[in-house]
């Protein structure tokens, strides 16, 4: 091999060890990356789980506040009015009124006290909370709701909790915006995964090109509470009248 051929052999030997060197580099950056973006993304995961959790506890909490509290205050000052009522016949008329509106007050309470958490949710489960919340909603807003559970089971508290909070603001939705007298809504629980449809007979409504609203703070509720039990929710666009839309968690008993 002459002195010219031995240059260009190492020329390309050369070459090729620096590709290698480049293209191992790279490797290594787009492994790091991808590491870093998957630590990232469960950080941001396990921090969203953790603040809707505390939501949670917060909401109890004031819940408990509420009813323990502010309840046996009221309750304790409608029994007082009852007794100066008595011994105060000429004013009983001014104590009736000051009566209705501390009973007023008692109801008002309880009904944020039941808001904030419903005492069914946490004893019963996901399918009777949802079915007295809708039984009480919908005779007020004159709109039939229909809740089909297909033998669901007892689900894990923090996938029921954040599954009535998205449905309860479907469903307000319907009521505020959908001009609704009629709606379905159908759960499936097959093993670990569930499938719930709600469906409706309202104006039609496009979740995707609202979701990307600046003032869609309720609709990226639903998203980010289901991202953090594994859900995610699906429309049927091509439904001729009303809305369908579709909830999947592939893996309740891990959310």
């Amino acid at each position: 091999m002459g002195q010219g051929e031995e240059v260009v052999s190492l020329f390309y030997i050369g070459t090729a060890i620096m590709l290698f060197l480049a293209f191992g580099l790279m490797f290594i950056v787009v492994t790091y990356q991808r590491h870093f973006f998957r630590m990232k993304r469960k950080e941001t995961e396990n921090m969203l789980k953790v603040s809707l959790e505390s939501e949670k506890n917060e909401r109890a909490r004031i819940a408990a506040d509420l009813h323990d509290g502010v309840s046996g205050d009221l309750s304790a000052i409608k029994n007082y009015l009852s007794v100066l009522a008595k011994k105060e016949s000429e004013n009983k008329a001014i104590f009736d009124e000051i009566k209705e509106g501390v009973d007023a007050a008692l109801q008002n309470t309880r009904a944020v006290s039941h808001n904030l958490m419903p005492p069914l949710l946490e004893t019963e489960g996901l399918v009777p909370a949802l079915k007295n919340h809708l039984d009480n909603v919908g005779s007020k807003a004159q709109i039939e709701f229909e809740v089909i559970p297909n033998g669901v089971a007892q689900l894990p508290p923090l996938v029921a909790y954040q599954l009535f909070r998205v449905l309860q603001e479907l469903t307000t939705n319907m009521i505020k915006y959908g001009n609704v007298s009629k709606s379905e809504i159908n759960l499936l629980q097959e093993k670990d995964s569930l499938k719930i449809e709600i469906s409706d007979n309202g104006i039609s409504f496009n979740f995707k090109e609202n979701l990307a609203k600046p003032n869609a703070s309720g609709l990226k509720n639903i998203t980010s509470r289901l991202h953090a039990i594994g859900g995610i929710i699906t429309q049927n666009e091509e439904k001729p009248k009303g809305n369908q839309f579709t909830i999947t968690i592939k893996n309740i008993n891990h959310a």
